[in-house]
């Protein structure tokens, strides 16, 4: 202990004997070695950062970390990105707490650009244009709200008013969602961002609103028949029908035959079209609710002479027989005109009917099922599959058509196959991830590799540092003085500085214990100075030294 404790001193006071510069490279030698070895220690512990998201508002950043630090997750913002990033093992849980809060959100900042203050002097088309603007970053950010929707963009085209009918142009919209990964919009929610587009446009209408996914896929179908006939909605109802009435069949036959032993098909035929009628029916059976009769009788008069002064003129001729002939007969009955009428007015019944037959009719069902061979045990106790008896098929028929309601008046077929399903190949095992994909060799491979440098630094860079700092001054010994070899005793060494494997001289080796100082030309006060040096720092050498010189001169 105490051997030690004089190694130490005698170091220190070595050390402080050494020139200022020595003393300074050891002092920047040894921070440079500690500060290379903090840092590959840091490197070692600290973990891997990753970023959460893209670039977000800065809004969005900042209640990103507000969340974070109330769950308590480590985050670090890159000074160069500004992204969020947090550590590897803690991305998804991350991500997933951020999902449930709404990240990440759009930054646009919609009709608020509005109240911001403006320049003087702006147009009234920049003004309209920032308004189409506003009203596009509202449209989107609203749709970005709605679940599993991650983003949306919304462009406007909106034709400017004109006072003249024919040359009004209709407005349109297009709408880009970016959904998230293995989301799907129902229809229902694809019918709602239509028709909150159009509602919010003044004369937009919903056939004129495009939605497209972010890979170019168009949503919106607007319910328009394609080219067989049928609109998304009706192929989509009769699928599902389809499918219903398959589930029914594998249902109540698979706790008979066992599951996966049977597989159904149904093919509807679906009669999609609107017929609407409207009837008005009479009643044959009347009733009389009121009569009415008028009866008219008129009566004329003989026609006579006018009566007047010229009937009683006398006649022309004077041979005018003073007795006139007799007069005709005339009748004493007057002419006489009868009118009748009569009104009867019945009691009618009348029906209208509208009636509006309901699209979507099932005209026919198509039924297919395949059912597999049963397995059957054999006295000697092997196990063999065996189709199934004429009689257990009928059965089953029976079964499935009561399950769909088979219609033979309606034309409905069904078709029933007995035979040996193919047994899929059983799954294999998923492969172990090799060595080299395992995390804990990574750590381990990254600890030693730290290791492996705080050792080189300080075997190679440290401890020679220290063993050229400590050193004395080389100094030259004087005549007739030999010395101190590797051993201590007196062997002269091989000079350093000289040529390779020359052997220096008594005269040409310095006391510097383990060390060999190089030849020179030095005064008697510096030779003075390293003897008492050496003297001080190894006592038992220089005392053998004497030893021996004594022992010389003897």
């Amino acid at each position: 202990m105490a051997e030690n404790s004089g190694g130490l001193v005698a170091r220190f006071n070595g050390y402080s004997r050494q020139p200022v510069s020595r003393q300074i490279a050891l002092l920047v030698g040894l921070a440079a070695s500690i500060a290379l070895g903090i840092g590959l220690v840091q490197w070692m512990l600290v973990p891997n950062y990753k970023p959460l998201f893209g670039s977000m508002a800065a809004e969005d950043t900042t209640a990103a970390m507000s969340t974070l630090d109330a769950n308590g997750i480590d985050y670090r913002l890159d000074d160069r990105t500004g992204m969020v990033t947090v550590a590897a093992d803690e991305v998804h849980r991350a991500r997933l707490l951020l999902a449930t809060e709404g990240f990440p959100r759009s930054g646009d900042i919609g009709f608020d650009s509005i109240y911001q203050e403006q320049e003087i002097g702006v147009s009234s088309f920049m003004e309209q244009a920032r308004y189409h603007r506003s009203l596009e970053q509202e449209l989107a950010r609203t749709i970005s709200a709605l679940d599993g929707v991650r983003g949306a963009r919304v462009h406007l085209a909106m034709a400017k008013q004109s006072a003249f009918l024919r040359q009004r142009q209709e407005p349109a919209a297009s709408v880009v969602l970016h959904l998230y990964g293995g989301r799907v919009l129902s229809e229902r929610q694809l019918a709602g961002i239509v028709h909150l587009v159009s509602a919010s446009v003044p004369n937009l209408k919903p056939e004129t609103v495009s939605v497209v996914d972010q890979q170019g896929r168009l949503l919106s179908s607007q319910g328009n028949p394609d080219d067989f006939g049928y609109s998304k909605e009706q192929f989509q109802m009769a699928q599902q029908l389809e499918q219903r009435y398959s589930q029914r069949i594998v249902d109540i036959l698979e706790p008979i035959l066992g599951p996966g032993r049977v597989h159904a098909q149904v093919s509807a035929d679906i009669d999609f079209t609107r017929i609407e009628r409207t009837s008005e029916v009479y009643a044959p059976d009347t009733v009389l609710r009121s009569e009415q009769t008028s009866e008219e009788m008129t009566t004329r008069l003989l026609e006579g002479g006018v009566p007047g002064t010229l009937a009683n003129q006398p006649p022309e001729d004077p041979d005018v027989l003073a007795q006139p002939p007799e007069a005709a007969a005339v009748p004493n009955t007057a002419p006489t005109r009868s009118t009748r009428r009569e009104t009867r007015n019945y009691e009618m019944d009348k029906t209208i009917s509208h009636i509006r037959e309901t699209p979507g009719t099932l005209r026919k069902l198509s039924i297919a099922l395949v059912l597999d061979h049963v397995e059957t045990t054999a006295e000697d106790g092997s196990v063999a599959r065996a189709p199934l008896a004429p009689e257990r098929v009928e059965e089953i028929t029976r079964l499935a058509r009561e399950a769909v309601g088979f219609s033979e008046e309606r034309g409905d077929t069904v078709s029933v196959i007995n035979a040996s399903f193919v047994e899929p190949p059983a799954l294999e095992a998923p492969p172990e991830p090799s060595i080299l994909e395992q995390d804990w060799l990574w750590r381990l491979l990254k600890g030693l590799g730290v290791a492996a440098g705080l050792g080189a630094l300080l075997l190679f860079v440290v401890r020679p540092l220290m063993q050229f700092s400590v050193a004395p001054v080389p100094a030259a010994i004087g005549p007739g003085q030999r010395a101190l070899g590797n051993d201590g005793y007196g062997e002269a060494g091989y000079a350093q500085g000289g040529a390779a494997g020359e052997l220096m001289s008594d005269d040409q080796v310095t006391l510097a214990g383990n060390r060999r100082g190089l030849p020179g030309n030095t005064g008697y006060q510096q030779q003075l100075q390293m003897a008492r040096s050496v003297a001080e720092g190894e006592p038992q050498r220089a005392a053998h030294v004497m030893k021996q010189w004594v022992a010389g001169d003897g």
